[in-house]
């Protein structure tokens, strides 16, 4: 009876082990080439996945379509060789028609748009095209992202202006929900408000192209945050990471950002800044019509490059806070964006 005792139980332990192992088992299709589970576009990928996600492996190529992506836990991945080898990509506007009489937004002009929480993307290219291909420039953007816990490596983010929104989860009159997202060796171009929104992000290791936008004088701006109350995480803060330009465009005057609200946040630590910022660093979002610079947080700490002469001449716009290194350690990533659930984004790949 003991053999056969022991014998039931290894069974039985066995079953239990692989039930257990194909309830998680992450569901993977792939987009490109033939057979069984290959989608021609990511969208029909998308709408194969089961309700709680899966990984979408994409064949290195050009991808023309809007991506929408509501699911959570979704994993866009790449198959190429570089983030450059595989491109979702269209030109769409915000004043684009919606058909209703109406105009699509920013949201709608977006190449890709997630709303699923976990999303992860990882080695691919995200870009609208609109202003490259001729049209005067106005809102399209590449990415609209309002997922909690969101990740995205090796990723490249491509448009002009509002390339990236990184938002929260929606607001009521008194907070917003909050939504996290990191970003790691992540390289997003742009020239207005190119990341703007009112989420909480980490850019880590990543490269900010800043290109020349014409009608405005030359003036740019990278981000546009826009916190819209003080009890909810929000801010998006930019750590070992590297501001460049375009030299091909001729870029010459930019702002590491204008508050779009009157309690923006952004906060900017051991940043390598190559391009041309002013030595103001921050500006008025409408000079001479907001008067928001005063209530938002521009913190910055080890900023260097020919663009930090502002900065190290601590000659930036007056409200600027210049962090000690020991306030620099709730801004790692892990910290920031921790929120109750003990959240570690670098963990995630």
């Amino acid at each position: 009876m003991k053999d056969k005792n022991s014998a039931w139980k290894i069974a039985l332990t066995v079953a239990l082990f692989l039930s257990s192992a194909a309830s998680h088992a992450i569901t993977k299709v792939t987009v490109g080439g033939t057979g069984a589970g290959h989608y021609t576009t990511i969208q029909a990928a998308v709408e194969a996945l089961p309700s709680n996600g899966g990984e979408i492996d994409v064949t290195a190529g050009t991808y023309t379509e809007q991506v929408t992506i509501t699911k959570p836990n979704v994993r866009l991945i790449g198959q190429g060789a570089h983030a450059t080898s595989t491109i979702i990509t269209q030109s769409y506007w915000a004043q684009k028609s919606n058909g209703s009489g109406g105009t699509v937004g920013d949201k709608g002009s977006s190449t890709v748009i997630v709303t699923g929480a976990g999303f992860f993307a990882n080695n691919i290219t995200i870009q609208n095209t609109y202003t490259q291909d001729g049209h005067t420039e106005t809102q399209a953007l590449a990415l609209f992202l309002a997922s909690d816990k969101s990740v995205l490596r090796n990723v490249h983010l491509i448009g002009r202006q509002d390339t990236l929104y990184v938002g929260s989860l929606g607001c009521s009159s008194t907070t917003c929900t909050p939504a996290r997202s990191y970003f790691y060796g992540v390289t997003i171009e742009g020239n207005v408000d190119f990341i703007f929104g009112d989420g909480a992000a980490v850019f880590d290791n990543c490269v900010i192209v800043a290109d020349q936008h014409g009608s405005l004088g030359g003036e740019v701006t990278i981000t546009a945050q826009n916190r819209h109350f003080t009890n909810y995480l929000s801010g998006y803060v930019f750590y070992n990471s590297t501001i460049s330009s375009n030299p091909q465009t001729g870029l010459t005057a930019a702002y590491l950002g204008r508050p779009w609200g009157a309690l923006a946040s952004n906060i900017f630590i051991n940043t390598n800044i190559q391009a041309p910022i002013n030595a103001a660093g921050m500006i008025e979002f409408t000079p001479g019509s907001t008067n928001n610079l005063p209530t938002s947080y521009f913190a910055e700490y080890g900023s260097s490059g020919p663009g930090a002469a502002g900065f190290t001449a601590k000659k930036r716009e007056k409200y600027t806070v210049y962090l000690t290194s020991s306030q620099t350690t709730q801004y790692q990533p892990n910290n920031f964006l921790a929120g109750s659930d003990a959240w570690v984004p670098t963990s995630v790949f």
